[in-house]
């Protein structure tokens, strides 16, 4: 776990003062969280660059009045100020992109602390809509609900018993694609859980996606990958295919390789990628409390002289891959002899744009994250 608390504590340090730091940093919290998980995640930095943010920045202007009313009125060079501004514009990208967010952060509200988070939070969305003329600045429905339940059983929990919670981080992050390319059919294939190492499933029969079209590529030792962007931003998906005897593990050791590597001109590719939602909600908090957070954040407005502990950090977060319009379903793909690139392997994807990391996941097997469907021919009989 030493390592984990290191990547976390990188991690800290990357999204509050990002400016300075290599986005290395970012790929080792995914590096350490894969590591420590089994199969299937999906998990949100954004989510937690947002959390971490309202609640030391809460606390920096609980403890300094000048730093508070410079916040409000917005005048002045402080950091808290430049740092909201900087995830306010980040916010309505994403929302932009139909990337759905909600959270809250509870605090008793006989703690101060309670009053300037609240206050940060409202800055904070307040801005995002400061210029949000197509009001894309819109909270999940189904995230507000699952918050809504949460905070319904930190309040119970609380009622019972005062000393048991003191701060409950929830945040909930949904990602349903607006591709700014078609895809044109649909066809049952096969989703191959061998592949790689570690794993002994046998192929599963799913529904996927086809196009072709004219679309960049990248590779490296460990992996190829295709990245496909949204409409109205430069947000999009790096799905990446590890190479045989290479593990989505291994990929996620060596993600800011995979980041980083060139993408080569746009040809011709038949993209198949598989029809599926998959969603999941760890507590990072027992991570979070390893940190010594006032070492991360010492000679910075930031500061403070103790950790700031997070009893719960529960995250939520959703990807829900599919077509954006019914598509024509085929028995089968004319591949008019051009190339492919099919994710029928485990995979790991990284929503991203060209400065930022939004959310990462390693998809290993596909059992019940899509619909039951027949192949219409054997396993061995696909190319």
């Amino acid at each position: 776990m030493v390592k984990l608390q290191l990547a976390f504590s990188a991690l800290c340090a990357l999204l509050l003062f990002g400016k300075a730091l290599s986005e290395n940093r970012t790929s080792q919290l995914f590096e350490e969280i894969g590591s420590h998980t089994r199969e299937n995640f999906v998990l949100s930095l954004f989510d937690i660059e947002l959390i971490l943010f309202e609640i030391y920045a809460g606390n920096a202007i609980l403890n300094d009045s000048n730093l508070r009313q410079d916040l409000i009125i917005g005048i002045g060079d402080s950091e808290v100020k430049k740092e909201m501004q900087a995830l306010a514009t980040k916010y309505r990208k994403a929302s932009r992109a139909q990337i759905k967010m909600a959270s809250r952060v509870f605090v008793p509200q006989e703690d101060p602390l309670s009053k300037e988070i609240s206050l940060i939070y409202s800055l904070l969305t307040e801005r995002a809509k400061k210029h949000d003329y197509n009001k894309d600045v819109k909270n999940s429905r189904t995230m507000e609900k699952w918050v809504s339940e949460n905070v319904d059983r930190v309040l119970t929990k609380y009622a019972q018993d005062k000393k048991a919670t003191q701060l409950v981080a929830l945040s909930g992050m949904s990602v349903t694609p607006q591709w700014s390319i078609r895809f044109k059919s649909q066809h049952n294939r096969y989703f191959d859980r061998k592949y790689g190492t570690g794993h002994s499933k046998g192929p599963l029969c799913v529904p996927m996606m086809h196009t072709l079209l004219k679309i960049e590529t990248m590779a490296t030792d460990e992996a190829k990958g295709i990245f496909i962007k949204f409409v109205t931003t430069d947000i999009g998906i790096l799905f990446l295919l590890p190479r045989k005897g290479v593990s989505c593990q291994d990929v996620l050791d060596n993600l800011s390789t995979q980041i980083n590597a060139e993408m080569d001109d746009p040809r011709d590719i038949n993209l198949i990628l598989p029809i599926f939602k998959a969603n999941y909600e760890p507590d990072i908090s027992s991570v979070i409390k390893k940190i010594n957070m006032a070492s991360v954040f010492n000679g910075t407005k930031f500061y403070s002289e103790f950790n700031i502990k997070i009893d719960e950090f529960v995250q939520n977060t959703v990807i829900d891959i599919q077509p954006n319009h019914n598509l024509t379903k085929v028995n089968d793909i004319d591949m008019k002899n051009i190339e492919k690139f099919e994710v029928n392997r485990p995979f790991v994807f990284v929503i991203r744009d060209k400065d930022s990391i939004y959310a990462v996941g390693r998809i290993e097997n596909l059992d019940g994250l899509t619909s039951q469907v027949n192949c219409s021919r054997k396993y061995y009989d696909f190319d």
